[in-house]
Parts: structure tokens; C-alpha cells; sequence
């Protein structure tokens, strides 16, 4: 089965991962937030953002600027840096951020 490549998909879409990943291991759904800011370190909260989802993303062939089309698609002007950053399974706000900068610090989503 030929899959497509990653789905932008506003979060009040329903997907079902596990009928659609089904017999598909590689792939995975990003939880994005994005457009908002965090409060002050103590009791750190993200605020007044928005929340999509990239589905069908396949760890074997995600890069870094996969993201950066990702962010082009939610109609942000992607500057020459921009900083992503993931959070850890079961990390806080406070210390379980991680950062993507680069194809080899995706690894560590996998």
C-alpha cells in the first residue's frame, strides 16, 4: 500500500491512529502547538496558541524541513532559524523540553 506523505489536520477532524497506522510501525501523529507563548518558568503554561495535527508522519523519512513545510502549511514565514522543541513522554513544562534543530535530534522522537 503506496501511503502519503505527512496531513496537516486541524484538530476537531476525527482520525483513528490505530486503524489507519495499523501494520505501519514507522508511522506517528505530532501534536502541534503552535501560534501562542509560554508563561514565566514557575508554573510554565502555554498560552494563547493554536493545536493541529501532522499525521502520517513516517520517523524514517521526517526531516527538518518536513517541519519547516509543515509550519509554511500553517501559513507561518519560516526565517532562516526558527527554534522547535518537543516534549519528552510524560515531561512537564518546567524541564522535559527537548530541542529539534537539526535531522539527528529527531531521532530522539522515535
Amino acid at each position: 500500500m503506496n501511503l502519503p506523505m505527512w496531513n496537516l489536520r486541524h484538530s476537531n477532524k476525527p482520525f483513528n491512529p490505530s486503524i489507519v497506522y495499523e501494520g505501519h510501525p514507522t508511522l506517528f501523529t505530532i501534536k502541534l502547538y503552535h501560534g501562542g507563548e509560554f508563561t514565566n518558568f514557575r508554573d510554565r503554561k502555554y498560552i494563547d496558541g493554536k493545536v493541529n495535527y501532522v499525521d502520517m508522519v513516517d520517523i524514517d523519512e521526517f526531516s527538518i524541513h518536513d517541519l519547516d513545510a509543515i509550519m509554511r502549511g500553517l501559513r507561518y514565514a519560516v526565517p532562516p532559524y526558527i527554534y522547535y522543541h518537543f516534549l519528552v513522554p510524560n515531561g512537564d513544562f518546567q524541564f522535559g523540553f527537548r530541542p529539534l534543530g537539526n535531522d539527528a535530534d529527531l531521532l530522539n522522537l522515535a
